[in-house]
């Protein structure tokens, strides 16, 4: 990934290497199937096609939308899988500037021992034995994390993409002693919490800075997804001003903050809408010609966009199990009615 002089050569495609390519493009993704990243949920996974490698998804959503709750659970479930497999060598890169990695495996801990994770940050453990013990369960979960740490908190590392991108490929070739690490997926938490990378020359001051910045580091990511052979997986801050102005307030895919690139450069989108962080529990709001009555732990996921002739625009009605940090798909939000005649419940 070295910047070099700029060949015009590279950019032009005959019409016979343009067939040759797309018939390569076309075994590599059947060959890839087993390898991308698929949507954890239960009833959106048949719509939400795989991520394959070399693809990016940017998950976006407001603030305190649970965008990292998500993100979390996608690479929990899909680590699950890698262990089933026994792929000893490949695991899940999770990559994070805004919570370290303590604060990281607490949400970890309170999901396998279901208590709030709170309690665990503030010492309330109710079986301490019984919390060592899972400790040690997710000391073998694939998960490799790029952050800071309380305990090295004279050493902690200034986090730049460039920085990022270098731990990742220093995992891919063995670091500390250990042998290389594939990633079967790179999930970064959040785009716009990346600091400055002063290795990268920019024009402009202020706001026009940071948005030419935030314009680079998407560029990257596809680079990176490329590089590394593997979906790449981003959360992404919506802006507080969304362009749709009902009182369903579901990001658009131009509504990530400070960068059109984001909506422009993204293979995939995902938007995440929590009614009860906009609306009081218990008021209504109306969707698809149903009234909805609001409540704490229900999640609206909507498949904003899917490159390749996929289908897109479709709202998936979900609810959070906030302990365990589980999601799953409940259409009988919308009124859709079991067998027997009764509304499901979570």
């Amino acid at each position: 990934m070295i910047t070099k002089e700029f060949d015009p050569t590279t950019a032009i495609y005959y019409p016979d290497e343009a067939s040759c390519y797309a018939i390569a493009a076309i075994e590599k993704i059947r060959d890839n199937k087993q390898r991308g990243a698929v949507m954890p949920i239960s009833g959106i996974d048949s719509y939400f096609a795989p991520l394959l490698p070399g693809q990016i998804c940017a998950i976006i959503a407001q603030t305190s939308q649970y965008k990292s709750g998500f993100m979390r659970f996608w690479e929990r479930e899909l680590a699950k899988q890698l262990m089933a497999e026994k792929r000893k060598d490949v695991g899940i890169f999770h990559v994070s500037v805004e919570e370290c990695v303590e604060e990281q495996v607490f949400q970890e801990l309170a999901h396998e021992i279901d208590q709030d994770a709170g309690k665990i940050a503030r010492g309330e453990i109710q079986d301490w034995n019984m919390m060592l013990n899972k400790a040690i369960h997710i000391g073998m979960i694939p998960v490799y994390r790029i952050g800071d740490s309380i305990a090295r908190s004279e050493d902690m590392p200034y986090l730049t993409m460039s920085n990022m991108i270098r731990s990742i490929q220093k995992l891919t070739e063995g670091a500390a002693g250990n042998g290389p690490i594939k990633p079967a997926a790179i999930f970064f938490d959040y785009l716009q919490a990346f600091p400055f990378d002063t290795e990268i020359k920019r024009m402009g001051t202020g706001e026009q800075q940071r948005r030419l910045q935030v314009r680079e580091d998407v560029f990257r990511l596809r680079q990176a997804a490329s590089h590394f052979n593997c979906p790449v997986v981003i959360a992404v801050q919506a802006k507080q001003e969304l362009t749709n102005k009902s009182e369903i307030k579901l990001p658009g895919i131009y509504d990530g903050e400070e960068s059109s690139s984001i909506a422009q450069r993204m293979d995939r989108i995902i938007t995440l809408w929590m009614p009860a962080r906009t609306k009081m529990i218990g008021d209504t709001i109306e969707m698809y010609g149903k009234r909805i009555k609001v409540e704490e732990n229900m999640l609206f996921v909507r498949v904003a966009k899917q490159r390749g002739g996929l289908p897109a625009g479709r709202i998936f009605p979900c609810r959070i199990d906030y302990v365990r940090n589980n999601i799953k798909h409940d259409p009988y939000i919308f009124g859709a009615v079991k067998e027997n005649g009764e509304h499901g419940d979570f």
